[in-house]
């Protein structure tokens, strides 16, 4: 029921044709198609790629929209949205799948995606920001911990050590707690942090941030 003619999936709620969740199931089809050399897992892995490549990214700029009409077609506006931590995520998952392929030309469109996110990039706190506006000026100044956390590995990935410094830097900020082993969410625009529990959603970004930075300096991080 969640198949799109136009290709890819829907999404239940309010946003039914968004790349966020296209991202999710491309990450996961590879992790299945590695693990057990399934062949339906490759070729949708490949569907999604090919629906990146043609669709969510925009030629011009190298930005991936986040929202989309039923033709996969971007919002523009105020509902038109450029995350920078997604630009990393995306760039992540296209460098693992073009290496997988022989693919090098999605390693250079992994590269244009990471420069937009870098635009989202505040070298004042260390930080990525939440959110871009389409024309990629900012939009959303505060700065969630996960895109700091894909930051890293985007970066490490396409072999930006200086960056992947920067963004680890920015990263253990949120990891300054008084309790060891949970982390600050959400950091303001004055820097300062929003006072919340610690989301079990950002675990799952923390866990593969430090796996990639401890597998980059060969030893625990």
């Amino acid at each position: 029921m969640f198949r799109h003619g136009a290709g890819g999936f829907r999404e239940a709620g309010e946003h039914p044709f968004q790349a966020n969740a296209q991202m999710h199931l491309l990450e996961a089809a590879l992790a299945w198609e590695e693990t057990s050399g399934d062949a339906g897992w490759g070729a949708l892995a490949d569907e999604l790629v090919a629906l990146a490549l043609n669709r969510f990214i925009d030629p011009a700029t190298g930005a991936l929209s986040e929202f989309f009409d039923d033709a996969w077609r971007p919002l523009a506006g105020p509902a038109g949205l450029i995350e920078p931590g997604h630009q990393f995520e995306w760039a992540w998952l296209l460098v693992r799948w073009g290496r997988a392929r022989g693919r090098p030309e999605a390693e250079t469109t992994a590269r244009r995606l990471f420069a937009v996110g870098r635009r989202g990039f505040d070298p004042t706190r260390n930080v990525a920001v939440d959110a871009l506006t389409d024309d990629l000026a900012v939009r959303d100044a505060a700065a969630r911990l996960w895109p700091q956390t894909e930051h890293v590995k985007a970066a490490l990935a396409l072999g930006d050590t200086a960056a992947a410094l920067q963004g680890a830097n920015g990263m253990a900020a949120y990891l300054d707690t008084p309790a060891p082993g949970v982390w600050r969410e959400r950091m303001r625009a004055d820097g300062g942090f929003v006072k919340e529990p610690s989301p079990a959603t950002s675990l799952y970004h923390l866990y593969l941030a430090i796996r990639e930075l401890t597998r980059f300096a060969g030893e625990p991080c």
